[in-house]
């Protein structure tokens, strides 16, 4: 992801390195900090505040990827980017939508609060599917918060894997999910 004059990196062996990159000197790029979390970001998503949102798997000590994951990052000091909360959901086999489709994830951001609504289809330590639906997070960029609400649950059930058509959209307070053919309308 690149961000003005900084760029944010992720690679992944055992654990998630994520590089700050000052791009000021394009000739000359410098890497200027690092963090090493378990797991890895498929996607990092700028917030306000110098916080990114990232997207992807935790990983266990071998580096075996595990459950869906959800981590907030603070890069305000490119030097020292830290992750402020994070939230594994599940075990392997566990994904969000964003694994099939950069479509994936709905983000609502108004003030200092963003809403994100994101796909997620979660397995147990068996290999069932245990939950799958549309997963409610806020963030609140001042506090450097993140909650999880409620998910609101798949209408076809929890039988499908496929999270790759799952959509939603936010209006205001009101919440609207796609999935399979039924468009479910509900407040935040």
């Amino acid at each position: 992801r690149f961000l003005g004059n900084r760029g944010y990196v992720v690679t992944f062996r055992r654990t998630d390195p994520l590089y700050v990159l000052d791009l000021a000197d394009s000739a000359d790029p410098k890497t200027v900090g690092e963090l090493e979390t378990p797991g890895f970001s498929d996607y990092l998503l700028p917030l306000a505040n110098n916080l990114l949102l990232g997207v992807g798997r935790d990983a266990d000590a071998r580096g075996f990827a595990t459950g869906a994951k959800v981590s907030l990052y603070d890069v305000a000091n490119p030097a020292a980017p830290r992750e402020v909360t994070s939230r594994t959901f599940g075990a392997a086999g566990s994904a969000t939508g964003l694994e099939s489709s950069s479509h994936g994830i709905d983000l609502f951001t108004r003030g200092n609060l963003t809403r994100v609504g994101l796909p997620l289809r979660v397995v147990d330590a068996r290999g069932f599917i245990s939950a799958r639906g549309l997963q409610k997070i806020e963030i609140d960029t001042n506090a450097r918060s993140m909650t999880v609400g409620a998910l609101l649950p798949a209408t076809d059930g929890l039988t499908n894997w496929d999270l790759s058509r799952e959509r939603s959209v936010q209006i205001e307070n009101q919440l609207y999910y796609l999935s399979g053919s039924v468009l479910t309308a509900t407040g935040w």
